[in-house]
């Protein structure tokens, strides 16, 4: 790249609704997709199923978490 400041633009990509502040649970699936290294889906992602899909990931984590018997001096938020 000659400049790394170039932007390239790419049409009819997934993109949150306009109006929604909310960009996490997007920026999240972009970055699964493409760790993946899978095509983001052009057809948009349903914010909605997003929230979901991940507060049941952070649940399951917290649970796992609680079950394991580590000490440490960092203290669970």
């Amino acid at each position: 790249m000659a400049n790394p400041f170039d932007v390239q633009y790419i049409d009819e990509i997934a993109q949150q609704t306009i109006g929604s502040l909310d960009c996490g649970p997007f920026v999240a699936a972009y970055a699964e997709y493409l760790s993946d290294g899978l095509q983001v889906p052009n057809d948009g992602l349903d914010a909605e199923l997003l929230h979901k899909r991940y507060v049941a990931l952070l649940w399951k984590y917290g649970e796992a978490k609680a079950q394991k018997s580590y000490v440490t001096d960092v203290k669970d938020p």
